[in-house]
């Protein structure tokens, strides 16, 4: 339907798309490493991955893109494959997603991308930036913290919802102190 929008078959508009993602690509390599360059703290498994690849593909000299297979080439090569979420990055791996493993677990195809609604805190890809996790982010984790500590404690509380909050409590724990040990170890505080 939306290919022959209103039986119009010209679908030219999907190669706006990927010129589209490569000015977004451009944007946050030049985001991120403003951000790194100041001082901005990083952590979690794939912390030192994620340094690396915004610093090689921070040099952008810029380039005149004439077509839509030149944007595509482009963008394959200057991608860095980092995907900013909710509360974390994804420095993306197929190899090691635990995303991409749990579909591959349950017979379903493996993503090329993160999954951010099936994210995993155990996913050796995450890394942490103080966008992800600010004072803010800090006190919000903080206080779920309490509320899930309270449901994993409920005596009324059904077995299994006990101890889904206490897992969850205990992932939040990890986040807040892996973040705030890592910003105390590297000097940098969080911002």
């Amino acid at each position: 339907m939306t290919l022959s929008y209103a039986g119009n078959e010209d679908a030219s508009w999907l190669q706006d798309v990927a010129v589209e993602k490569l000015e977004l690509i451009i944007d946050q390599i030049e985001e991120d490493t403003r951000l790194l360059e100041d001082g901005e703290h990083v952590s979690g498994p794939s912390a030192q991955e994620y340094r690396d690849r915004v610093t090689q593909s921070a040099p952008f000299a810029g380039r005149v893109v004439t077509g839509v297979r030149n944007a595509e080439r482009l963008l394959e090569q200057a991608d860095p494959a980092v995907h900013h979420g909710q509360g974390m990055t994804c420095v993306w791996r197929a190899a090691t997603a635990a995303c991409r493993k749990a579909k591959l677990a349950l017979g379903l195809p493996g993503a090329d991308a993160p999954d951010e609604t099936d994210c995993r805190s155990t996913c050796a890809n995450l890394a942490y930036t103080d966008r992800d996790i600010t004072d803010r982010d800090i006190t919000e984790l903080q206080q779920e913290l309490v509320h899930l500590q309270a449901d994993a404690a409920d005596p009324l509380a059904p077995q299994p919802r006990r101890d889904r909050a206490a897992a969850q409590a205990a992932q939040h724990l990890t986040i807040i102190e892996r973040h705030r040990d890592s910003a105390t170890e590297d000097g940098r505080g969080i911002a």
